[in-house]
């Protein structure tokens, strides 16, 4: 009996994670398959929601570790503890915060990519409202409730209402001394000429009038030439002063994906065929936000969505190149899109309908429906909806730990 193939995935993010899924119904005893990442669990980051199930499927092997290199000639991964070797390689990495060289980003901006990021930006939040409850003069504490977020994106607009949403519903109760009309002011930046300009304009429209009707502050064809502690400097000269700075700025290709000398995008995420092949090789393909698929003459979107609907057709073709068989080009058909706007408020696009957008509470009904079920194992979407319905009715926890 010929040995069993080995299979190396690297990246346990929704291309990743999804895709080894699907092997598990592909691959039984053909291959011998292990997914690597840096995590132990798999961040959903629609919700910021850690998966903690939700590595590699029975049967298949789970490596915590960073990967350092990549050597496509010897077909060897290099980990932090150690070299794996591979028949077939699996480029699933995901994407990394884009500062676009803009000084003072990394130093004085706190990031939203990462489970530790959001866990930070909650403790630094709690900490400044407890700062700034015992603030008696009036400046400086307005100047300690400044948030200022920069990047109108999906991540920007959701960071922006779902922050409101806390103050107005739960941390009012707290901090009585605090006056969250006059004392609070939340910015919200973007170059765009529009909030999500990567979604429907109607949908844009929809999260734009809702932040106006949340207090957020909307500033649009604004770039930011640097980010200094406690100040945000424009390209037109002006100045925005608040303790709190956060970048949402956009992703870009993880840093390993530049090393590799295969053909890239120009934004350097690597180029694939319609069979997701790098550079037209069996034993190496790429999907997710490591992969430029173009698709109807542009690449396709470094989105959740994008990854997960590639999955299955990767893991069929990965499938069929470990067995020698033809593999079947991946043809891309979008679902939509869904913007979370706070408390009982979201806006959703839905393509297979025509375009047909809906805004409100019957959007945000769309919007819990879809991710909870989007969640992979039982007990993990029992455990969000039982934490969905004690926040609704009895606030979010606020605890502030380390």
């Amino acid at each position: 009996m010929a040995e069993p193939r080995r299979v190396v995935v690297l990246g346990g993010g929704f291309a990743g994670l999804h895709l080894v899924r699907r092997l598990e119904g592909h691959l039984r005893h053909e291959a011998s398959v292990t997914l690597v990442d840096r995590q132990n669990y798999h961040l959903f980051t629609p919700l910021a929601y850690p998966l903690r199930d939700a590595t590699a499927p029975a049967g298949f092997k789970f490596i915590q570790s960073e990967v350092t290199a990549i050597d496509l000639e010897h077909r060897r991964v290099g980990t932090a503890d150690g070299e794996l070797p591979y028949d077939h390689l699996v480029i699933a990495l995901g994407s990394v915060t884009n500062d676009y060289g803009i000084p003072g980003v990394r130093e004085n901006a706190l990031p939203v990519k990462w489970l530790s990021d959001a866990e930070a930006l909650k403790r630094h939040v709690l900490d400044i409202f407890e700062s700034a409850a015992t603030e008696t003069d009036i400046a400086r504490r307005r100047e300690l409730l400044t948030f200022i977020i920069v990047g109108a994106g999906p991540v920007g607009v959701e960071l922006a209402s779902s922050l409101r949403d806390l103050m107005d519903h739960t941390l009012r109760r707290i901090y009585p001394s605090i006056d969250f009309y006059t004392d609070v002011t939340i910015h919200l930046l973007d170059g765009a000429d529009r909030v999500i300009p990567g979604m429907d304009p109607r949908l844009s429209r929809i999260a734009m009038k809702r932040l106006e009707q949340q207090r957020v502050r909307v500033l649009l064809n604004t770039l930011v030439s640097e980010i200094r502690p406690g100040a945000v400097h424009t390209k037109d000269g002006a100045q925005l002063r608040g303790r709190t700075i956060v970048w949402s700025g956009g992703v870009k290709v993880n840093p390993l994906v530049a090393s590799l000398d295969v053909p890239k995008s120009k934004d350097g995420r690597i180029v694939v065929d319609d069979h997701f092949r790098v550079n037209g090789r069996d034993d190496v393909l790429a999907l997710g936000d490591a992969a430029y698929f173009e698709s109807q003459g542009k690449g396709l979107p470094q989105l959740a969505q994008v990854a997960v609907l590639e999955a299955p057709a990767a893991a069929r073709n990965l499938a069929a190149l470990v067995r020698g068989q033809p593999t079947a080009p991946f043809v891309y058909h979008r679902k939509g899109d869904l913007i979370a706007l706070g408390r009982t408020q979201a806006g959703a696009e839905f393509a297979k309908l025509g375009g047909f957008v809906l805004g409100g509470f019957p959007a945000w009904t769309v919007w819990r429906v879809n991710y909870l079920m989007q969640l992979l194992g039982v007990r993990n979407r029992a455990s969000l909806l039982i934490e969905w319905i004690l926040s609704f009715f009895a606030g979010r926890l606020v605890a502030n730990t380390p």
